[in-house]
């Protein structure tokens, strides 16, 4: 995928996100995403490229996941779509979100 494709499909990934977010299905941040997978979501998990080794590893354990999206979008695209100064994870769990998440070949 060329760069140019790259930067369409993660702004289209956090159009995505930006109307879960407003649906009230987006979970942003470690907590948010962890508690979502303990009450048996089973969410989509979007990892930022430049989070840290230690929520990498924490990121692999979470089970149930529908998947995990990484390498598209850093920390600072996400902090800054949804207004926040750090953000490393968020996760969707809404069916129809996740579905327009995989058209986009995830």
């Amino acid at each position: 995928m060329t760069e140019e494709n790259t930067r369409i499909v993660a702004d289209k990934l956090l159009g995505l996100l930006g109307l879960a977010r407003r649906a009230g299905k987006l979970g942003m941040g470690v907590s948010a995403v962890e508690k979502m997978v303990v009450r048996g979501e089973n969410p989509m998990v979007i990892a930022a490229t430049d989070m840290g080794e230690s929520l990498k590893g924490k990121v692999a354990r979470w089970e149930p996941v529908r998947g995990v999206v990484s390498g598209v979008l850093t920390g600072e695209d996400m902090a800054r779509a949804f207004g926040r100064d750090k953000l490393a994870v968020v996760a969707v769990s809404d069916s129809g979100f996740v579905k327009g998440i995989r058209k986009l070949g995830f």
